[in-house]
This record gives structure tokens, C-alpha cells and sequence, in this order.
């Protein structure tokens, strides 16, 4: 009799949960995914599965879960973090380094800085923020800073026409846009010495850069490189592609689906490429809205009559858009 109350507790445990949290054949094989449930288990788990179907039983009402699957490919319903838990893990409102008001040792505003030197130049190495960019500067305006700064390479060759620049603004509009703190810069030999100089603002760093091999060794860069959190790398069809710096490349973008009017040319599009972008970069709660704008502000990002534009390191002789047209603005949510 006690045998059989306890299969009965069981099924109710089971009626009402949602479709796919129980495997179509039987119990799982093998080990949950990782993080599902605490790894010692709370006392009235018992079995794994048992315990699992608990825990989805115990969500309240209306609780949104997200479909997954086990090691072994069955279907189970997971429970993501709210979007601002999420965030508040990965952002906070202060800096956790040194950050001048714009007016800092890296800081130029068209005469040099401390660092780099007392004359801004072509190649200028210093910090160039833009007016919004600057704002995180002021009391209430929403930029928060990441409690684990990345370091983002948004490398190419040193050729032209493959979008690298195009790469460039978009991851730092991409962290403008979600409004995390981000301090982006050219550079043409990659140091420790001066990424960890560039790390003191507790800012993400963006770096744009072409090809190490004339500039680091071997040895040096790939000790070097352990550094990165992500490096993004441009390509285009019929242009030689950088094998030194494809080996290191965690993220690859194509011309092709930057300067697709849509998807129906069998290409992603700028949004998509930007929606994938963002989350290889961890950049959460965009919405579509705002990758639309992102795109929008890519492509109206003004180009300069001569030499080049320190803060989005577009020069006088750059083309736009593969012929794409200029998309509509999206409207203010």
C-alpha cells in the first residue's frame, strides 16, 4: 500500500507539466545539463529525474520556460534568468577602474594625450569618444559598466573593401546602443603593455588592427592572444583572407551579408549579422528596434572630406554600402 502512494504522489508530480519536460521514451540517460538543478541536490530531490520534474512542478503559474535538450538530445523545458538578472550579473552602474571624465592620460581631443603623445595623427592610438559616448559621464544616463571588461580585436587585412571598419563601428555601436561603457581605439602593434594600460578605465576596450605578423612575434602574440574575448574578422569573396589572423577568429563576418538588401538575395542582411554579433559579444536585451537603429546609424555615419575620423576610423576614401540604400530610420520607442 505505502508502495503504491508513492507512485500516485509521483504521477501528480507529473500531470500538468509542461509538453517535452519528460522524455518521449522513458527516463534520460546520462547526466543533466549543467546547471539545471544545485550538484549535490536538495534533500527531496531524489532520483535526478524526479527531482527535475519537481522543480518544473514548483514554478509558478505562467512561468515562461525555455525549450532544450539533455546530453542525450531528450527535450526538457529550462528556466532562463530574467533579462535584468541577467544584465545586473554582468553590468554594474559604476566603474570598477579609474575612469576620467573624457579628459583622462588616453584621452584626445585632437592635440594628443598623455600617453600617446602631444599630436593626434592618422594612426592616433588614444581614446576618442563620441558626444554620447561621453554621456556615460553623466549622473542618470543609463550606461553601466561591465563587471568583467572583454577585449574585442576587430581585425583584417590591411587591404580595404572587406567591411573591416564597418565591423569596427558596429561592435561599438552595438555596446553604445545597449548603453554598457565601451573605450575603442586603432591600433597597430597589439602589446600587453598597452591593452592593460587601456583596461585601467573598467570599460570594455575595442581595438581595431590589421596584420600582427610585421609587427609581434610569433611567441609574443600567442601568449598575447589568451587576452582576447573576442576576435572578429572580416572577409570578402575574391579578397585573400588573413590566415594568422583566421586561426585566432571566434566570430567571422562577410561582406556579402553586411551589403544584402534583405534575406531574400539567400544572404543574412545587416540585422541579422548584427543580432548575431551581439550575442556572440554577450550584449543582451536589444531588441529589434534597436539593431535596426544600430544598422541605420551605420550606414549614416558621417564620411570626413579629408584624412580620417579619429572616433569611427572612417577615412576620406571609403565607400558605403556595396550599393545598398539607405534604410528607413527606425521610429522612437
Amino acid at each position: 500500500m505505502q508502495r503504491l502512494l508513492s507512485v500516485v504522489r509521483l504521477g501528480v508530480v507529473f500531470i500538468g507539466l509542461p509538453r517535452g519536460v519528460l522524455p518521449r521514451a522513458g527516463p534520460p540517460r546520462g547526466r543533466l545539463p549543467r546547471g539545471l538543478l544545485p550538484r549535490a541536490g536538495p534533500p527531496w530531490a531524489g532520483p535526478p529525474w524526479g527531482g527535475l520534474a519537481l522543480a518544473m512542478a514548483m514554478q509558478p503559474a505562467g512561468s515562461a520556460g525555455a525549450a532544450g535538450q539533455d546530453d542525450v538530445g531528450n527535450d526538457v523545458a529550462c528556466s532562463a534568468p530574467p533579462k535584468r538578472q541577467r544584465e545586473d550579473d554582468r553590468l554594474m552602474p559604476s566603474t570598477g577602474g579609474v575612469d576620467p571624465n573624457a579628459n583622462g592620460p588616453l584621452d584626445c581631443h585632437g592635440g594628443g594625450s598623455e600617453v600617446t603623445g602631444p599630436r593626434c595623427h592618422d594612426e592616433c592610438e588614444a581614446r576618442h569618444l563620441d558626444v554620447v559616448e561621453r554621456s556615460r559621464f553623466v549622473e542618470g544616463s543609463g550606461f553601466r559598466y561591465p563587471r568583467k571588461p572583454s577585449i574585442v580585436i576587430a581585425a583584417s587585412r590591411d587591404m580595404g573593401r572587406t567591411a573591416s571598419t564597418w565591423v569596427f563601428n558596429a561592435v561599438r555601436l552595438l555596446f553604445r546602443q545597449a548603453h554598457e561603457a565601451c573605450d575603442s581605439y586603432w591600433m597597430r602593434k597589439l602589446t600587453r603593455e598597452k591593452l592593460e594600460r587601456r583596461l585601467d578605465t573598467g570599460a570594455h576596450l575595442l581595438v581595431k588592427t590589421h596584420e600582427w605578423t610585421p609587427q609581434v612575434r610569433r611567441a609574443d602574440f600567442e601568449a598575447l592572444a589568451p587576452m582576447f574575448s573576442a576576435v572578429v574578422v572580416s572577409v570578402r569573396e575574391g579578397f585573400e583572407e588573413d590566415p594568422e589572423w583566421m586561426r585566432f577568429a571566434t566570430h567571422v563576418i562577410h561582406f556579402e551579408d553586411i551589403v544584402a538588401k534583405d534575406e531574400s538575395e539567400g544572404k543574412l542582411g545587416p540585422v541579422e549579422v548584427l543580432r548575431r554579433l551581439a550575442e556572440h559579444l554577450g550584449i543582451t536585451g536589444l531588441t529589434d528596434s534597436d539593431l535596426r537603429m544600430v544598422d541605420y546609424e551605420l550606414v549614416t555615419l558621417p564620411m570626413p572630406r579629408h584624412g580620417n575620423d579619429p572616433t569611427t576610423k572612417h577615412w576620406s576614401f571609403h565607400a558605403r554600402r556595396g550599393g545598398r540604400p539607405t534604410p528607413e530610420k527606425p521610429s522612437s520607442p
